[in-house]
């Protein structure tokens, strides 16, 4: 499935003059901040499409002349090129709000082939500062990016509009629906539903019936820096394994799925504090990953209690769970008197590595394997 962009010129890309609110000669082009890396972001990390889509009243008449509107779009569009951004299409519509064409926003005739030929809809938006962009999404069934413009109000009432202060928070806002995931698993013995966000702000939020679990997730995705929010329903009634084993081949299935793309990861990882060890309290930790594309554990861990009542033995599980359905490499080794330390100890130290691995070089995205595969 194809993302796009479809995006509005001024005011959305240019700043839109209060005077004539045309962009008429080159020397009223001023493009706005953090416009240009955001694009280029969009287009190499996240893969995005741009398309331009805008009305120019009366272009071509007398009032608003053709060789007014191309010296500034030709040189709008060198100044993108020159910065790496290109556009997969762009369409101007020409007539005026008092006699609209069939194709002037909000119509969507001109995007209909894009919606047609099949488009990631959880991830493709219309960029724009004014009501009829927002219109626009809403007919297409997309959700709308509104940027600030003082020449035009913003209805935060419309149910498809989120609000975005600048470039700079779109760039925000789409790389937490590109790393964006949810997982629902049903079995006979649970339920569970997962929302998650591989680079979001550690705001957690964790229900399986199953209080120390429930600690040790929040701990897990906090220190990961994921948004993480599970539900879980099990038979609590026979015990708590199927519960902890189902939660782990969730949250395993939810980060391979997120790793589809591994250009520029780091890949590797360790539980970085203290000389690459992790201590709580009287406990000591290492954790180490690999996101290698092969669910392997090594596991050096005795625990000789069972806080929360959990099985010592269902933690190795959980983990090698948690390895295999994600297709990662993970080595964890932990000493301490009181499990209830170490056991968080792990928890804390796999976050941590996670966190570290998954780190991307953006402006640098090569696959970090010889190989050319993982």
């Amino acid at each position: 499935m194809r993302r796009y962009l479809f995006i509005d010129r001024d005011g959305t890309l240019i700043e839109e003059p209060p005077d004539t609110q045309q962009v008429d000669s080159c020397e009223r082009l001023r493009l706005l901040p953090y416009v240009i890396s955001t694009l280029r972001w969009a287009q190499k990390v996240g893969g995005y499409r741009l398309v331009m889509i805008t009305n120019q009243d009366g272009l071509g008449t007398p009032s608003f002349p053709e060789k007014n509107f191309w010296s500034v779009q030709n040189l709008l569009i060198d100044i993108f090129s020159s910065e790496g951004v290109s556009w997969y299409a762009i369409h101007i519509d020409r007539s005026k709000e008092s006699a609209p064409s069939p194709y002037r926003k909000p119509s969507p005739l001109f995007l209909l082939p894009y919606i047609e030929s099949g488009i990631d809809r959880e991830r493709s938006f219309v960029i724009g500062d004014r009501r009829t962009d927002m219109l626009l999404a809403q007919r297409i069934g997309l959700r709308g990016l509104w940027l600030p413009n003082p020449l035009h109000q913003r209805d935060p009432s419309l149910p498809n509009a989120v609000l975005v202060k600048d470039w700079r928070d779109i760039q925000f806002f789409l790389r937490s629906r590109l790393f964006f995931i949810e997982v629902e698993r049903q079995t006979k013995e649970t339920h569970i539903h997962l929302q998650m966000t591989l680079y979001g702000s550690g705001a957690v939020e964790v229900q399986t019936g199953i209080g120390f679990f429930d600690h040790m997730l929040t701990l897990l995705a906090f220190h990961a820096g994921w948004d993480f929010r599970l539900r879980a329903v099990g038979d609590l009634h026979v015990d708590v394994h199927h519960t902890i084993e189902d939660v782990a081949i969730v949250i395993g299935e939810a980060l391979r799925r997120l790793l589809s793309d591994k250009r520029g990861l780091h890949r590797y990882g360790q539980a970085i504090q203290e000389q690459l060890l992790l201590p709580m309290d009287e406990a000591l930790a290492f954790v180490a990953v690999d996101l290698s594309g092969r669910g392997l554990i090594k596991w050096n861990a005795s625990f000789s209690e069972a806080p929360g009542n959990i099985s010592p033995t269902l933690w190795r599980h959980f983990f090698e769970t948690l390895a295999r359905e994600a297709g990662i490499t993970l080595h964890i080794w932990v000493r301490g008197k009181e499990a209830h330390h170490m056991i968080e100890a792990v928890f804390k130290g796999v976050g941590r590595a996670l966190k570290a691995a998954l780190q991307r070089e953006e402006e640098d995205l090569i696959l970090p394997s010889t190989k050319g595969a993982l």
